[in-house]
């Protein structure tokens, strides 16, 4: 009982803590950082604005190639671009145009005008490729100059950046050409040699 007390009394008894300056020991040196928004800002105004822009319109003229091989083996797949909805979606006066959870295809009612062509533009040979395929196409680089290309041929030319669409499509090699078929793109990766012998 007196153990009890004696620690009950600690809880409710003032406590004085005195603090106490004990001085110093060795030196004391401020911390000096430079901010990482000024350290970048002093870096580029040491930079002249001709070097600046020179690294940046050769980065936009000669974009970084996508890692996608030369076609050996001809692969030809069909991609179904269906989604299911994650929300209802509403028109102007609430009136709803798709539910939530529904298939929706993106190429239901559209008819496309143009395939796609996937290819290096660097290689004489697959520009050929491109420019001997019949109908309409929009030409998407994965590698080379798509300004340069565009100047030299006359005709809008692409780059995928990142290889974000090469990816969407799950394209292994190019040359590839995308058409429709109905609702679903026909993707079809070819080599160069079973065209020429065609």
């Amino acid at each position: 009982m007196g153990k009890y007390l004696f620690l009950y009394s600690l809880l409710f008894i003032p406590v004085l803590t005195l603090a106490k300056d004990f001085g110093r020991e060795g030196h004391v040196f401020q911390i000096v950082e430079d901010n990482l928004k000024e350290h970048l800002q002093k870096k580029l105004q040491t930079l002249p604005e001709e070097e600046i822009t020179r690294k940046l319109a050769h980065a936009a003229k000669h974009p970084k190639p996508v890692q996608l091989p030369e076609t050996s083996i001809k692969r030809s797949f069909i991609y179904d671009p269906t989604y299911i909805l994650p929300e209802t979606i509403k028109g102007e006066n609430g009136e709803i145009i798709a539910r939530k959870g529904e298939k929706v295809s993106p190429l239901a009612n559209v008819q496309l005008n143009e395939g796609l062509l996937f290819f290096d533009g660097s290689n004489p040979k697959h520009v050929k490729w491109a420019e001997s395929q019949i109908g309409e196409f929009q030409w998407i680089l994965v590698k080379g100059s798509p300004f340069e290309l565009e100047e030299e041929k006359k005709r809008p030319v692409y780059f995928d950046q990142g290889g974000a669409l090469s990816e969407k499509f799950g394209l292994r090699s190019v040359p590839c050409r995308i058409t429709q078929q109905e609702e679903k793109l026909l993707i079809e990766e070819i080599p160069l040699k079973m065209e020429a012998d065609h």
